[in-house]
This record gives C-alpha cells, structure tokens and sequence, in this order.
C-alpha cells in the first residue's frame, strides 16, 4: 500500500478508483429503485439531507487527495518541477535547522496544517450519525403520535392506524441506516487520508534525516 502512495498520483488514482466504486453502487441502487423508495418512504427528509452533506464531503475528500497525492509526487521527485509551495517552505525551514526537536517541531506544525485541511471530515461523519439518530426519533414521535387519533377499535380505524404507524417505523429506520452507512463510509475515507499524511510526515522526516 505505501508502494502505491509513492506512485506517480498513486493516492488520487487509488481514491479516483473508490469513488467510481461509489458512482455505481449509487447507479445500481438507482436503478433497483432503492434510493428511490429511500427518498419517497422519509417523510422527514432527513435521509436527502445526509446524502447531499455525504457527497460535498466526499467531493472535498477527492479534493484534499488529490493535494496530498501532488504532495507525494514532490516529495519523490522535487527535481519534476511538482513541488509544492508548502513543502518548499519546510524543506527550507528543516535544512536550515540543526537541532533534531526544532525539527521535530517543525514537523509537527506541517502535519497539523496538512490535517486542518480535512479535520472537519470527521466532524461531517459524526454529524452523519446524529442525524440518523435525530431521523429515529422523528419517525418514532410520528409513529406514536398516530396512536393519538385511536378513539375506537374500528377495522378502518386500526388500519389506519397501523399505515400510520408503519410510516413513522420506516421514517426512523430508513434515517437511521443511511446515517449509519455514510459515517462509515466518512470514517473510513478521512482516516485513510489520515494515514497518507502520516506517511507522507514521515517520507520527509527520513529524507531530512539522510541529507
């Protein structure tokens, strides 16, 4: 795996990869009429409004990855003409520094500017799990709130009451898994991005280290 990230855009084409891995999982869904009943059966729209934050989050992933692959690519080869203006400022920095914890700083200080780029990514997939709780308990408040209109032991009454019912079941189900499924999803990428970074400190912190 980090062979591929020393690859020429080896993470981009390794995200590029996932991403079009998600288009036609999306496509299938789509055309099994999955996402459909989705949108249609979450009366509180909950489930649209996870899917439109999970993919802004998932374009920014694709953004960031691309930077941290450019990253990459000037770290192996500065001579490319890739070389990126943040890390030709710590390069600068760490060459011109001769003891090993001003260095260590310095480092320190480049990875958490590269993590602040994409920390909030992990803060959109908690957000995504809050929100599939807040849809469960909307669809339970419609489910039980059904039961107010129970006056009598009516067939046509119980009926209702059980469509009713049955709509609030699915309101909190439905939110509840795909709240579910995109923090996962979120999770997975940005800790993957996480660990590039990791890497990518490290490269650096060896190439310094034997020049």
């Amino acid at each position: 795996m980090t062979e591929l990230l020393r690859s020429r855009q080896g993470l981009l084409l390794a995200v590029l990869m996932l991403t079009g891995t998600e288009l036609f999982a999306v496509q299938v869904l789509v055309d099994m009429g999955y996402l459909r009943q989705l949108l249609e059966q979450d009366s509180s729209h909950v489930s649209l409004l996870i899917l439109v934050i999970y993919a802004l989050a998932s374009l920014w992933f694709v953004i960031d990855s691309a930077r941290v692959s450019r990253l990459f690519d000037a770290l192996g080869s500065p001579e490319s003409g890739a070389e990126d203006g943040l890390l030709v400022h710590y390069r600068r920095q760490l060459s011109e520094t001769a003891t090993p914890d001003q260095r260590d700083a310095l480092l320190q200080v480049l990875e958490t500017r590269l993590r602040g780029r994409y920390a909030f990514g992990f803060i959109v997939a908690d957000l995504m799990l809050k929100l599939g709780i807040l849809g469960t308990v909307i669809g339970f408040i419609l489910m039980l709130g059904s039961l107010t209109d129970l006056n009598s032991v009516d067939i046509t009454v119980m009926q209702t009451l059980l469509a009713e019912m049955s709509a609030g079941m699915k309101v909190a189900l439905y939110t509840t898994l795909s709240g579910l499924i995109a923090g996962i999803l979120l999770n997975f990428k940005f800790n993957a991005l996480d660990w590039s970074v990791d890497h990518l400190v490290n490269d650096l912190r060896e190439q310094m280290q034997g020049a």
